[in-house]
């Protein structure tokens, strides 16, 4: 008996995301449990993969503005002088990273189940503006504690609702109910004792419904699949909820040679706007991430990819490169740049 497992190199997100979150890098994961095209002997498949986001980028919409731009914005709203000290923070730079456990395992020749264990790593960059008394302005640099530790779990079915092959199918029709688990943590504090910025906890909070629907052609050597995913988020435990997020991706690949198969992506995501119930990671007077006005997106990004298949191992190696060809985000916000994927896949 044969399986699909997926293999993925890093990035969403997130998702989208804004990304909130890194999000879009779940559906990443999901997106390739589903369009790898790598058959393997037996019931089990493995996948380690590495997902790097690099964002420095600030939109206002669609358009890019720069960090003091938008700290001027800001102060030009402040009295001159007053008997207030004020400050207003934005990030000037965020690297997040991904390490994702991927596993796959057929139950029967129609029904296979994934499950992704992720490992996150976050920092941030800041640039602190602030305004005594005397109306005198002064700014300041500053790199923030690295978040990091468990995300949260993804456990999801897939089931084949057609194909002309079940072994080595040119048509196939998969569906994948799932859903996102609260396994990471989402209370982590700065030194001062406030929570860290929502998009850069490792967690939610939440417990997410996933709904997933895969369609492949193959017109061998040529491969194309179109992969959706809905992610349905729930408010989390500290009362904040991410914005629902839609997934849709066109991709294509080429058997160029035994073993090697390049190939391109488009992706695209929608995100939408977040929402703090509780007001707990809300500061809009003295932060741009804490504010839920600014988040949401709307973005076009696309993929090339190369895959690589090591004969007589039943291992391949994935690598991608994603840029964004447009983003629109709702109010002011950082986006992401640019992602690079990694991953390594085994059969057993």
């Amino acid at each position: 008996m044969k399986i699909l497992v997926t293999i993925l190199l890093f990035f969403m997100f997130v998702n989208s995301v804004v990304y909130a979150h890194g999000e879009c890098c779940l559906s990443r994961s999901l997106t390739e449990a589903t369009t790898s095209d790598m058959s393997v002997a037996g019931n089990l498949g493995l996948s380690l993969q590495y997902e790097y986001s690099n964002m420095k980028t600030i939109r206002d919409g669609s358009n890019s503005v720069s960090h003091n731009t938008v700290l001027d914005r800001v102060t030009e709203e402040w009295p001159v002088m007053s008997s207030e000290t004020r400050s207003f923070s934005i990030p000037t730079r965020m690297i997040m990273q991904k390490y994702s456990f991927l596993g796959a395992y057929r139950l029967t020749e129609r029904f296979q189940f994934l499950v992704n264990i992720p490992y996150v790593i976050n920092d941030m960059y800041m640039r602190k503006i602030t305004r005594d008394s005397m109306g005198m302005d002064m700014k300041m640099d500053m790199k923030m504690d690295t978040v990091e530790g468990p995300g949260d779990m993804t456990l999801m079915g897939l089931y084949t609702l057609h194909a002309d092959d079940l072994v080595q199918p040119t048509k196939k029709l998969t569906l994948g109910l799932g859903v996102k688990t609260p396994t990471g943590e989402n209370d982590e504090v700065t030194e001062s004792g406030s929570l860290v910025h929502a998009m850069m906890q490792p967690g939610t909070g939440s417990w997410d419904p996933l709904f997933l629907v895969n369609y492949m052609r193959s017109f061998s050597p040529l491969v194309l699949q179109a992969n959706l995913l809905y992610h349905m988020t729930t408010e989390g435990d500290q009362g904040y909820e991410f914005g629902d997020k839609v997934s849709l991706d066109i991709i294509a690949r080429y058997r160029l040679a035994s073993y090697v198969s390049p190939g391109l992506e488009l992706n695209g995501l929608y995100a939408g706007e977040d929402d703090d119930h509780d007001g707990m990671y809300s500061r809009p007077d003295t932060s741009l991430l804490d504010n839920t006005d600014n988040t949401g997106i709307t973005s076009l990004s696309i993929t090339p990819t190369v895959r690589v298949n090591v004969p007589g191992t039943g291992c391949s190696v994935d690598l991608k490169f994603q840029k964004p060809l447009y983003q629109h985000a709702n109010g002011t916000q950082q986006v992401v740049d640019w992602r690079a994927f990694a991953s390594v896949v085994w059969a057993f």
